[in-house]
């Protein structure tokens, strides 16, 4: 189960964004500083410059009115708002007498993240509960300090539809079974750790519960009847993701 989520992350970590890059020049100035970076616009009589490489330039003092203390990168990771997209793989631990010890979740969600550390957001995946499930869930995530390592608690609410098919169905002798899945819950907290500029490595602990539902129908005789099974999972989930804005 560890081989897996390793792959998908390095799969994940494996797609860079490509883009079509120009040449790059330098500009030689008259107090002898030297600017490297691509030159995006020279109208006007002004060169605009996108600097490619960190670099040391005179600044004469006529020219500075003030100086202030910069701490832009805290402010560019954490009060930045906008949408933003989270893929993440759980581990759900626990055990029943109708499943084993440890489950896999894959789930997929985006929404919009405010200025406030609020982020809202819709989202589904994939798991397996003793039987197939595609959860469609609500989500709300809250980030209360301002840091490049960002904690955070999260709530998850929705429902968990049954991927199975009806191979169990006897129509000659009218035997029928019926999957429905349930109720999910979920919450927990965790942190957020801002590694790339667009890009953030997602921990967390938590609790999870789902509900599945099987309905057993025999009308074969006159005495027809239908049993329903209804189990509850409580398993503690482990997440790791990815949140990219």
């Amino acid at each position: 189960m560890i081989r897996i989520i390793l792959s998908l992350i390095f799969i994940v970590l494996a797609l860079p964004a490509f883009s079509q890059r120009r040449t790059e020049q330098t500009l030689v100035l008259n107090n002898g500083s030297r600017l490297s970076g691509i030159i995006v616009n020279d109208t006007s009589g002004n060169y605009f410059i996108k600097l490619t490489v960190p670099q040391s330039i005179s600044v004469p003092d006529s020219w500075v009115s003030s100086v202030e203390k910069m701490n832009n990168k805290q402010y560019r990771y954490s009060q930045r708002s906008g949408y933003y997209l989270r893929f993440g793989l759980s581990m759900l631990i626990g055990k029943s007498d109708e499943s084993g010890t440890n489950m896999l979740s894959i789930g997929l969600s985006n929404g919009y993240k405010f200025r406030n550390g609020l982020m809202v957001g819709i989202g589904t995946g994939l798991e397996e509960m003793t039987m197939p499930l595609l959860p469609v869930y609500s989500e709300l995530y809250y980030h209360p300090f301002n840091s490049h390592a960002s904690p955070f608690i999260f709530l998850k609410s929705g429902y968990g539809f049954s991927l199975m098919g009806d191979e169990e169905t006897n129509y000659w002798y009218g035997y029928s079974k019926e999957s429905t899945g349930g109720f999910l819950l979920n919450a927990g907290a965790g942190i957020l750790l801002q590694t790339w500029d667009k890009v953030g490595i997602n921990i967390a602990l938590g609790y999870r519960f789902q509900q599945v539902s099987v309905t057993e129908n025999n009308n074969y005789s006159r005495n027809s009847y239908a049993t329903e099974y209804v189990t509850r999972f409580n398993r503690m989930e482990l997440q790791l993701g990815f949140v990219f804005r």
